[in-house]
C-alpha cells in the first residue's frame, strides 16, 4: 500500500477569504463580537498547519481541528446564522456544501487508526488546495467537511464540489488498499434570507445527499410544487397539531404471539401529499419534532392495559439520526418507564443511513441502552447494501419493493430474492416484505424465507387495531 502521507507533498494555497467581508458584510452582533470579531476581520487559514491549536487562543480565535488544522464545525455555523441574520434587502450569494466520506469507516478498519488519520489529514490538504481560494473549509465530526463557497464560487457550486470530488478520488486511490474504493457525496443548500437558521441549511444539504444515492428503486422522492406553499402548510399542521397516526399490520409468516404494527403519520388523505410533506419536514429540521410527537403517542398507548404483546414499528428522519438533542429526550421518556423499550421498533431508510452512517453507531448504542430495535427500511434502493450493515445493530431488513417484483413470473428474480434473504438470515436479520398486494406472492415469499409481510391487500391503515394476526390453534378431533 502506497502511503498516505505522499499526497501532503501537494502544494497547499492559503485562502484569502475574509468572512466579514464577504459573508457577513454587517457587523458582529454584540453578543458575539468580543469573542469572534477577531477571527471574523482577519482571513482565517483553511490550510492544515503542522501545529493547529484545538483551543480557542487568548485572542478569541474559535477552536481549530487538531488533526487537520481547519476550522471546527462552529465556526461555519457562526458565519451562516450571521449570514442569515442579516437585513433581507442586502442579498447573500452563498452556498453551503456538505462533503461526506462515505465509506471512511471501512477504509480505517483496514490501514488502522493512525494511517486513517495520515489519510485525513492529506485529504483536508487535497480539498483545500484543489477549491478555488473564496471558499472557506471545515473539519466537521464522523468524517464531514463544511464547504462555504461566495458568488461566482456559489453560482458554480455543482461544478466545483464535482471537479473536487474527481480529484480527490483519483488521489486518494494510490493510497489505499487495492481492494477498497472511497466514496463521497456531497449535498449542497443555497442560502437565502427566508432560511431561519444555520440548522435548517445543513437539514437541507443532508437531505440533497440523499437525492444522489438512488439508483432506480421504488422509494422515489416527492418534492412539493411549492417548496415554501409545503413548508407553511407543514407549520400549520405542527401549529395546530392537525396530523393523525394510523397503524398498518405487519403479520408474520410464522406465529409468534404478538400483535406487530407500524405507525404511520398522516397530513392529508392523499399519500403522496403526506410523503411531499415529510420530504418539506426532513429538508427544513423539522422531522424531529415530527418523530418526537409520534414517539409521545405511541408511549401513551404502550401503557394503556393488555398491551404487552403489541409491537409499535416507527419510521424516523435523518434529523432525529444526527440530533444529540433527540437521544437525550428520548432517553428521558424512557426514564420513568424502562420496560416499554422493548415494544418498540424504530425504522431508518436505507439512504437515511447511508447520508448519516458515520452517526449509526452512537445512535444504535443508545437503542440499545434502551432497549429498543432497529429495522432498515427500503433495503436494496441503492447499490451495494450489505456493505454498510457491519455498521448496524438492526434486527429487522425492511426490503425494497422493487426486489419482491414480478417473482410470480420471473423464477430468476425469485433465486434472487431467495439469495438475498438468506445472505440476511446469515447475519440474524429478520427480512420484512412490504408492499404486498398479490395473494399470489405468499407461498413464494414464505418459500423465500420471508418473516414478516406488509401491504395494503393485507391491511389498511386503520386508525385503529384490529387486525386478527396469525394464532396457534388446537384442533380436537372427536
Amino acid at each position: 500500500m502506497n502511503s498516505p502521507g505522499n499526497l501532503s507533498t501537494r502544494q497547499t494555497v492559503t485562502p484569502k477569504l475574509d468572512l466579514a467581508e464577504d459573508v457577513l458584510r454587517t457587523p458582529l452582533s454584540s453578543t458575539h463580537s468580543q469573542s469572534l470579531a477577531p477571527s471574523l476581520s482577519s482571513a482565517p487559514s483553511s490550510t492544515p498547519s503542522s501545529t493547529p491549536s484545538s483551543t480557542p487562543s487568548s485572542a478569541g480565535l474559535p477552536q481549530k481541528d487538531p488533526l487537520t488544522g481547519l476550522y471546527e464545525r462552529d465556526y461555519l455555523i457562526q458565519a451562516l446564522n450571521q449570514a442569515l441574520t442579516k437585513n433581507p434587502q442586502a442579498k447573500v450569494s452563498a452556498t453551503l456544501g456538505l462533503l461526506q466520506l462515505e465509506n471512511f469507516y471501512e477504509i480505517r478498519s483496514w490501514v488502522g487508526k493512525s494511517e486513517a488519520d495520515f489519510l485525513l489529514n492529506d485529504i483536508a490538504v487535497l480539498l483545500r488546495s484543489t477549491l478555488p481560494e473564496k471558499v472557506l473549509l471545515c473539519r466537521f465530526p464522523q468524517y464531514e467537511f463544511g464547504i462555504l463557497l461566495l458568488d461566482d464560487c456559489s453560482i458554480n457550486a455543482e461544478l466545483i464540489t464535482d471537479r473536487v470530488k474527481q480529484a480527490l478520488l483519483s488521489a486518494i486511490s494510490t493510497s489505499i488498499p487495492a481492494q477498497l474504493e472511497l466514496k463521497c457525496g456531497v449535498g449542497l443548500a443555497l442560502l437565502d434570507n427566508t432560511i431561519p437558521s444555520a440548522e435548517v441549511l445543513f437539514a437541507r444539504a443532508r437531505h440533497n445527499l440523499s437525492l444522489c444515492l438512488y439508483h432506480g428503486g421504488s422509494h422515489t422522492q416527492l418534492l412539493p410544487a411549492s417548496p415554501k406553499l409545503a413548508l407553511e402548510q407543514l407549520s400549520r399542521i405542527l401549529r395546530q397539531g392537525e396530523f393523525k397516526l394510523s397503524f398498518q399490520a405487519i403479520a408474520s409468516l410464522v406465529e409468534d404471539g404478538l400483535q406487530h404494527y407500524e405507525v404511520r403519520c398522516g397530513f392529508s388523505d392523499s399519500e403522496p401529499a403526506t410523503r411531499a410533506l415529510f420530504e418539506t419536514a426532513a429538508s427544513n429540521a423539522l422531522g424531529e419534532e415530527i418523530d418526537r410527537r409520534v414517539i409521545s403517542q405511541a408511549l401513551t398507548l404502550l401503557k394503556l392495559p393488555a398491551a404487552d404483546n403489541l409491537r409499535l414499528t416507527i419510521s424516523l428522519s435523518h434529523n432525529s439520526l444526527v440530533s444529540p438533542r433527540f437521544s437525550h429526550w428520548l432517553e428521558s421518556k424512557f426514564e420513568n418507564f424502562p420496560e416499554l423499550g422493548r415494544q418498540l421498533v424504530f425504522q431508518l431508510s436505507e439512504i437515511d443511513v447511508l447520508i448519516a452512517q458515520h452517526h449509526i453507531g452512537s445512535f444504535c448504542e443508545k437503542l440499545d441502552s434502551l432497549n429498543i430495535k432497529l429495522c432498515v427500511s427500503h433495503f436494496g434502493c441503492t447499490t451495494d447494501p450489505f456493505r454498510y450493515l457491519s455498521l448496524l445493530r438492526a434486527q429487522f431488513i425492511k426490503l425494497d419493493v422493487a426486489l419482491i417484483e414480478k417473482i410470480h413470473v420471473n423464477a430468476q428474480r425469485h433465486q434472487q430474492l431467495v439469495s438475498m434473504v438468506s445472505g440476511l438470515h446469515s447475519a440474524d436479520f429478520k427480512v420484512i416484505a412490504p408492499m404486498v398486494e398479490r395473494i399470489e406472492l405468499l407461498p413464494l415469499l414464505f418459500s423465500a424465507g420471508i418473516n414478516f409481510v406488509q401491504g395494503h391487500w393485507l391491511h389498511t391503515p386503520s386508525s385503529s387495531m384490529r387486525f386478527k394476526f396469525l394464532q396457534r390453534e388446537n384442533l380436537e378431533f372427536l
